[in-house]
């Protein structure tokens, strides 16, 4: 079970839940970004993966060669901080990046800001809550997939109930393996869902209404 459990962890690791929510985007709403053609889909998933995955964890790669944190697993709240600061960055950057044409010689989508800008809510809060708590950072992002599936579901052409369902089942899966393996409290995981899941509902239904 302990091996299913790191496998588990591993294929969901938290950075990459960026790259697994643009996926959803543009396979819920092929209509809408067809247009653009695949090979401008494939640009955007390689910014994405490079920007909320290679960089933070290349960061992290060199903090743990500085001994500036014992482990790459961040086994308490005081390792957390610099890397979720690095990390908020480098969303931050990526929502910029997509927040209209003009920054980018390449078309955009608001869909993909929104869901990098509740990326950016979602380690803020993460932040805050880590002085208390060590709070799950695999959960956050089960929360933040479940979070961009609401409102996929009502503007999508395809009905996604269903993979609403299976999502459900995988990040209960997650918050599982994350227990076997002894990572968190049920506590520090029940957080998790909470605050990702918060992130990407007040990017997508809150925020929407102010831009």
């Amino acid at each position: 079970m302990k091996v299913l459990a790191r496998i588990v962890s591993y294929l969901f690791h938290p950075l990459l839940f960026p790259t697994y929510g643009l996926l959803l985007l543009l396979a819920a709403n092929p209509n809408r970004f067809g247009p653009f053609g695949e090979k401008l889909h494939i640009v955007w998933l390689i910014i994405i993966f490079a920007l909320t995955f290679l960089f933070p964890a290349v960061w992290l790669l060199m903090m743990k060669r500085l001994e500036m944190i014992d482990s790459l697993n961040l086994e308490t709240t005081k390792e957390r901080i610099v890397p979720l600061i690095a990390t908020a960055t480098f969303y931050l950057w990526t929502a910029w990046m997509f927040k209209s044409n003009v920054n980018m010689k390449i078309p955009t989508d608001k869909l993909i800001f929104y869901m990098m800008l509740g990326s950016c809510f979602t380690i803020f809060m993460a932040l805050c809550i880590n002085i208390f708590m060590k709070i799950s950072l695999h959960t956050l992002g089960a929360g933040n997939l479940l979070g961009i599936m609401l409102p996929l579901i009502r503007i999508s052409t395809y009905d996604l109930r269903f993979v609403f369902v299976a999502l459900i089942l995988v990040a209960g899966i997650i918050g599982a393996s994350r227990l076997i393996l002894k990572a968190h409290s049920p506590r520090e995981i029940f957080t998790g869902y909470i605050v990702g899941f918060t992130g990407q509902f007040v990017a997508f239904t809150i925020i929407p209404q102010f831009l």
